[in-house]
């Protein structure tokens, strides 16, 4: 392909176009030898995901704090269109998250459960946090947060690895079927990271409703400009 003008301006598109065009193939994709585990639509997602989310947070969202202090970073998208970068602070701002205009009603859960030092997601997705991920008090938070804090779990999730596949019970059940998603984070003493953190801090979301929120996630960036009218 030829170079394109901006990279983090036309990656999300891309991204969405890819997965609009060979979701269909992927669903009838298997590891050989591991058929059993089913297709890797979930992976295939995630994968193509990852930089249609973080990259305006990190380009644009992440920058807030240096720009009140008349910084740049040095990959900071902000001062390339002030209009839309109001844009993105009103919207991943400390609204709730309900107000955000790519949030569908009831799709995301969140919760949180007090962090011990036997708590490692690499190993498994703790009981504490699937429970409470089930609750209707869940619903509740996601709705409520502010959409700062859901951008902020979101983003160190998937930059970090706190990604889990669950089942349809919102449980890691090694050969089932994956039906929903988590994203994990820690919650540490006064954003020091040098101390253990205090809190594992989770978004639950089912996998047709990822896509969803992919869709209307790049859509608001292409109304808002975000990513269409970037100048290199």
């Amino acid at each position: 392909m030829g170079i394109p003008q901006h990279y983090s301006r036309e990656l999300p598109e891309r991204c969405l176009f890819l997965i609009e065009s060979l979701l269909s193939a992927v669903n009838d994709l298997a590891i050989e030898g591991d058929e059993h585990l089913g297709p890797l639509t979930t992976t295939f997602l995630l994968a193509m995901s990852n930089p249609i989310i973080t990259l305006p947070i990190e380009r644009v969202e992440r920058h807030r704090r240096r720009a009140l202090n008349g910084l740049e970073g040095y990959a900071d998208d902000r001062p390339l269109s002030p209009e839309l970068t109001n844009a993105v602070d009103i919207a991943l701002g400390e609204n709730a998250l309900e107000q955000s205009p790519f949030i569908c009603a009831g799709a995301w859960r969140f919760s949180s459960i007090p962090y011990n030092e036997q708590q490692n997601v690499a190993r498994y997705f703790p009981d504490d946090l699937a429970h409470a991920l089930a609750m209707q008090d869940a619903l509740e938070e996601a709705r409520l947060m502010s959409a700062s804090r859901w951008a902020s779990c979101l983003r160190n999730s998937l930059a970090h690895g706190g990604v889990v596949y669950l089942d349809a019970d919102g449980h890691q059940c090694f050969g089932q079927p994956t039906e929903m998603i988590g994203f994990v984070s820690a919650q540490y003493p006064k954003n020091n990271m040098r101390k253990p953190p205090e809190r594992l801090v989770a978004l639950r979301i089912t996998r047709d409703d990822y896509l969803t929120f992919l869709r209307r996630w790049v859509g608001w960036l292409g109304e808002s400009q975000l990513s269409l009218a970037l100048a290199a």
